[in-house]
């Protein structure tokens, strides 16, 4: 946000300025620099509305995000985004075996504590393993077969150690366990994330003061030119 409406400042006060000084020397403008131009008297005949549009624009997406019906087609691209999606997949296994065992310890019989996690579950496509895993519970199978049967979701130490949980009656035990692990493994993830997205912002933010730069620049290099 800050970096748009620093943009905006200066595409609306500093631009024209530069777009004044370019039509008194008569110079040939680039497509570039044109669209610069064009963009910045814009927004400095129309700061307010300028303003409205892009918050306007924001807010209109983060409703559309919000949106019920795109649940489906956003959590399936978080789950396919490289890194991040990885991060997904053990953030909501370390929260089904956390709050799984949270309230298995506390009494909570295994099928509406299975219903209380598919609402703690944030994403569609682990709630609908939480419910067939309920499905299942109902029907006498084991809770484990559902995760068993979701490895691209559920990573294989989750059925795995639920296995052994269920085997040794110390279900609880072996999801803290998994919780455990995932969270710590996220911790440490998290930390390594914030190093590695440093470097990509600073090239993005590069690339658009060097095209602004450049833009701006060449149209002078031309009347150095023709000064000499």
């Amino acid at each position: 946000m800050a970096m748009v409406i620093i943009g905006v400042l200066m595409f609306a006060f500093v631009v024209p300025t530069l777009a004044v000084t370019f039509k008194e020397l008569g110079v040939d403008l680039p497509p570039t620099t044109q669209f610069i131009i064009g963009l910045g008297n814009f927004f400095s005949e129309h700061l307010l509305l300028s303003f409205l549009i892009i918050f306007g624009a924001g807010g209109g997406l983060f409703m559309l995000f919000r949106a019920k019906f795109m649940s489906k087609y956003l959590d399936f691209a978080v789950l396919k985004i490289p890194i991040i999606g990885a991060l997904a997949k053990e953030v909501n296994t370390a929260r089904t075996a956390r709050t799984m065992s949270s309230l298995l310890v506390s009494g909570v019989s295994i099928t509406r504590a299975i219903e209380i996690t598919e609402d703690v579950v944030q994403n569609i496509y682990y709630k609908k393993v939480l419910r067939d895993s309920a499905i299942g519970v109902e029907k006498g199978q084991l809770f484990s077969k559902a995760f068993e049967d979701n490895p691209k979701l559920y990573p294989i130490m989750m059925s795995e150690m639920m296995q052994v949980g269920e085997e040794t009656g110390k279900l609880s035990d072996m999801l803290l366990q998994v919780a455990q692990f995932y969270e710590n493994d996220i911790e440490e993830k998290t930390k390594s994330l914030s190093t590695i997205i440093e470097p990509f912002l600073m090239i993005i933010i590069g690339a658009g003061v060097g095209f602004f730069a450049i833009s701006m620049i060449t149209p002078l290099y031309s009347v150095l030119n023709n000064i000499s």
